[in-house]
């Protein structure tokens, strides 16, 4: 008989202990948000210590307010968002405290509970708002809570990554991403460039005023006494005394 008792505290010893292995700790949590994305420390003054990661908004919805201690973040469960941020009182004739798009925030803390992720974020621009107590322009609190039935301890770190990432994108990642295509962009201009400069001729003995016409102005020009030099994108032209006599 006590063989096969044995054997179910074995089996459930073992059931709890494959349920727990890869919990992941509010700590531990926490620790990895902030790997991933570096902090923007404020000052005393409402400058800034150190700026971190600005975290571009990439989805609809979310919301910003006065900074204050008892802020309502915006809840997101499930990817899609159950308790809207912010609160009731307008903030201005032009403020409506909807984030848009490409809106541009600072994160300034990570928190976690049993069963969420909070990100401490403020807006990168500045706004007046009515009822703040300051006069000058002061950025939007939007913090950011993501949450989830079972617990945090059900999550893995990849997981609240991912749901992160789809509310939000560093400015490092979409320059990167941006980046190729607005090489590319730049070489065809260029070689456009290129092949409309090919197809105007200018000759020797011509002023400047007639190879503006022709060529447009140049980028940039360097007077020399009685020497002058037009310089354009892939061509350097020479006029001395008013008359093109050189081209490189």
């Amino acid at each position: 008989m006590q063989n096969p008792i044995r054997f179910a505290f074995w089996i459930l010893l073992l059931h709890f202990l494959a349920g727990t292995a890869f919990a992941v700790t509010q700590n531990e949590m926490k620790s990895a948000v902030e790997s991933r994305y570096k902090l923007t420390i404020p000052g005393f003054l409402g400058n800034y210590k150190e700026t971190g990661s600005v975290l571009v908004v990439q989805k609809e919805g979310l919301r910003a307010d006065r900074p204050r201690t008892n802020f309502k973040p915006t809840v997101i469960k499930g990817g899609q968002i159950t308790t809207a941020g912010g609160g009731d009182v307008p903030l201005g004739s032009n403020v409506d405290g909807k984030l848009k798009n490409g809106d541009r925030l600072y994160l300034y803390g990570v928190r976690c509970g049993d069963d969420y992720v909070e990100l401490l974020l403020f807006t990168v621009k500045e706004f007046v708002v009515t009822g703040s107590g300051t006069r000058g322009p002061i950025p939007l609190q939007a913090s950011t809570l993501f949450q989830y039935d079972g617990g945090v301890a059900a999550v893995t770190a990849r997981q609240v990554m991912d749901d992160i990432g789809a509310w939000f994108k560093t400015e490092g990642a979409i320059s990167d991403n941006a980046e190729p295509a607005a090489r590319n962009e730049t070489k065809a201009a260029d070689k456009a460039e290129s092949g409309n400069m090919a197809t105007r001729t200018v000759q020797l003995g011509q002023t400047p005023e007639e190879v503006v016409a022709i060529l447009g102005a140049p980028e940039k020009k360097i007077l020399l006494g009685a020497k002058t030099v037009y310089v354009y994108k892939n061509l350097k032209l020479v006029f001395i005394d008013g008359k093109l006599t050189d081209a490189e």
